[in-house]
């Protein structure tokens, strides 16, 4: 096998079997037949989406079922950075996991424009790979080869293609799984090839395709890429890819809601306050700005991953737990949202921060100078539905903030005539941790130890790596792969899905591409830009969380406050809080769990010096207050000079 994969390398791309020695399929819908129809499991199709929507009868393929056949995955764009993060590291765990088949019955193909050394290709592309002794690596690389086709846009690669897997193949029944990570201009073009050079030739086996995001740009460029493969793949073949629905959390909150008799009854307006999606991250566009730019963090990040999480938290319970009435209901749900306008947006931009010696997002080689495209956008949505009508869901991303982090946080409203509970503070919150440190947490109302009737909140707090512990927790992209060799198309993203999120952003888009509206600058590094907490509370009644840098900020000019803060955590009343006491003074900002340590680090930052290890004095922690004021009200470059004129 090896010789043979060599010996393709070195093809020329221009060397082909003509279509005379190889005769293409038609690109037409009636060869096209997918698995499922020949084997007669479905029988009735519909033509609103422009094409196949088989009628599903029965469950996906078991893990013993897919195991046990032969496969071929080919990978579009296998040199590219994608494979190597997360495409290779994903094939070998789930066959380390024994969840696809192992030996002589898989072979990985890479797809590339030119050819390239397979030893050197393997070493580069499987780098991230972990290793195990359970798989030897050797073993993993004697079955991935390398195909230098061309471009993703033309036939010939696609038949030299063809001819090599039916060498690798032997004659012998072979499902086939393609995967395409390769420019959304391409998607059309190299669907359409491999549906008519490249199917699985041996009856009742299967031909499936996997594509990667993004889904055009609007409305209209998405029914264009649809129409351009749902003209020669039936919807049941094609697999498009939303990796957030991998996610373990995510996966998590149909159980959540639907398993559990304490949430389903109260998950509605009139329990609900409010529902608050978030995506967070603490880098920039790290030299991928010119893609960046012609996308935005709404099209990015919020159009597909952020809303998919929503309609996970907003959609009725299906009929059943196939794909197809699982799709219908994420579909009904999409219909029933609002269409958002500029004034449910809030638009910002990062720039330099010289306290984080980061760039600014128009420092970034591939930006224009003049870009207004946002690094981080809140929206407003609703939904006009009798159980969502009147709670906004405010769906929030950004590049270049304080932290990484994607959770769902779920605002319940106060307690009606309860007169142990006052103010803000008095009401429960769910909190699903998406990403790090996965996690389910419950922020409730306890009567604190003594003999005063004091009510405290707590946090009844479900943490993955703790509870399960022993437990595998699957990379978003593994199970994608393993889903589709089971033809289980739950969790990813159906045309009829898509048609309808292109519905609701289309418009809020093209607002903002004519009008283009001057984003609010923020600084790299801060938790939110300024201004967005008063725009939350105006807009959606959202009340923001204060950072520890806005809370020491608003105490600093109060002696006595700032005073009775520090005497709160000083537990053993020795006048400086230890490591450990910090620590709880953090938790009391961070919903009371740890907060992560960067974010600790960060703290003791504002004052050169000091450590984990350090004791904290009322006059140190005095001067980190009056370090945090500075810090977020100066602007960055102010920051050196006030600090050190304050000291």
């Amino acid at each position: 096998m090896a010789a043979l994969a060599e010996k393709t390398l070195n093809k020329s791309t221009s060397q082909h079997l003509s279509p005379a020695t190889r005769p293409s399929k038609s690109l037409s819908m009636e060869d096209t037949t997918s698995p499922r129809a020949r084997a007669g499991s479905w029988d009735s199709v519909s033509t609103a989406s422009g094409g196949f929507l088989p009628e599903i009868k029965s469950k996906p393929a078991s893990i013993k079922e897919t195991s046990s056949r032969r496969l071929t995955v080919v990978i579009f764009g296998a040199t590219g950075d994608l494979a190597k993060k997360k495409l290779y590291p994903a094939l070998y765990q789930l066959m380390l996991l024994g969840q696809l088949p192992r030996g002589d019955k898989i072979r990985i193909v890479g797809f590339g424009r030119r050819a390239v050394e397979l030893q050197g290709f393997i070493k580069k592309q499987c780098a991230n790979v972990k290793k195990d002794a359970r798989l030897p690596f050797e073993d993993f690389a004697s079955r991935l080869f390398f195909h230098g086709g061309g471009a993703y846009d033309k036939a010939p690669g696609f038949e030299s293609l063809a001819v090599l897997l039916d060498e690798l193949e032997q004659g012998l029944p072979t499902d086939r799984l393609f995967f395409l990570s390769v420019p959304p201009t391409v998607f059309g073009a190299c669907a359409q090839h491999v549906s008519a050079c490249c199917r699985a030739q041996a009856p009742k086996r299967w031909t499936r395709l996997i594509i990667e995001k993004p889904f055009g740009k609007d409305s209209d460029s998405f029914a264009e890429l649809d129409a351009s493969t749902s003209g020669s793949w039936s919807e049941d073949e094609l697999f498009r890819i939303d990796h957030y629905l991998g996610k373990e959390v995510v996966l998590n909150l149909s159980t959540l809601r639907f398993a559990n008799q304490l949430f389903e009854p109260t998950w509605n307006s009139k329990c609900i306050e409010s529902v608050e999606i978030t995506f967070k991250e603490d880098i920039g566009t790290q030299g991928r700005g010119g893609y960046f730019d012609g996308f935005g963090i709404i099209r990015d990040i919020m159009q597909n991953h952020l809303l998919q999480v929503l309609v996970l938290c907003a959609m009725e319970p299906p009929a059943s737990d196939l794909p197809e009435d699982i799709q219908k209901a994420k579909v009904e749900v999409l219909k029933a949202m609002s269409i958002p306008s500029l004034d449910d947006a809030f638009l910002a931009q990062y720039t330099e921060d010289n306290f984080m010696s980061e760039p600014g997002y128009l420092e970034d080689p591939g930006v224009p100078d003049d870009s207004v495209t946002p690094t981080f956008a809140a929206i407003v949505l609703k939904i006009n539905n009798e159980r969502w009508k009147g709670v906004p869901f405010v769906v929030k991303a950004g590049k270049g903030l304080d932290e990484r982090l994607a959770e769902v946080r779920v605002r319940y409203k106060s307690q009606p005539y309860n007169k142990l509970l006052v103010g803000p503070q008095a009401k429960n919150e769910l909190v699903c941790r998406i990403q790090p440190d996965e996690a389910l947490y419950l922020k409730t109302h306890t009567k604190k130890p003594g003999l005063e009737q004091e009510v405290e909140p707590t946090c009844m707090d479900m943490r993955y790596a703790s509870t399960f512990g022993g437990s595998y927790l699957a990379d978003a992209y593994e199970r994608m792969f393993l889903n589709a060799a089971k033809g289980d198309s739950s969790l990813f993203v159906s045309s009829g899905e898509l048609r309808e999120a292109w519905r609701v952003f289309t418009p809020l888009l093209h607002a903002i591409d004519k009008t283009r509206p001057k984003p609010i600058l923020y600084a790299f590094g801060e938790r939110n830009p300024r201004g967005f907490r008063d725009w939350s509370l105006a807009h959606s009644g959202v009340k923001q969380r204060q950072s520890f840098m806005e809370t020491l900020s608003g105490l600093s000019g109060d002696a006595g406050a700032l005073r009775a803060y520090f005497d709160r955590y000083d537990a053993d009343k020795d006048g400086t809080l230890r490591a450990d006491e910090i620590r709880d003074l953090a938790r009391s900002l961070y919903d009371g769990r740890d907060p992560p340590e960067n974010t600790l680090r960060k703290f003791f930052h504002l004052a050169r010096g000091f450590d984990l290890k350090d004791k904290i004095t009322f006059q140190d922690f005095t001067y980190f207050a009056r370090c945090a004021r500075i810090a977020h009200k100066s602007k960055p470059r102010a920051y050196e000079r006030d600090v050190c004129s304050e000291k």
